[in-house]
């Protein structure tokens, strides 16, 4: 599951805590991936959420586009 996220552009923020686009494509993926998860027995959850200010926003494109270059 973990390389499904990584091909959608996920980023790590937490402790089993992820963010990726927020885009339709993203959603129609993620949606597939959390009910694979849950069939197979396990937990997921999808949150819609938006960052507090313009500046982590902007923090947190960059470094989702920094991690996608590095690899």
């Amino acid at each position: 599951m973990w390389r499904k996220l990584k091909r959608l552009g996920v980023a790590q923020i937490g402790d089993g805590l992820i963010v990726l686009p927020a885009d339709a494509r993203t959603r129609e993926h993620i949606d597939r991936i959390a009910e694979k998860i849950t069939g197979l027995g396990g937990t997921a959850t999808v949150w819609i959420a938006q960052p507090g200010a313009a500046e982590q926003e902007g923090h947190l494109t960059r470094s989702m586009a920094d991690a996608r270059t590095a690899e």
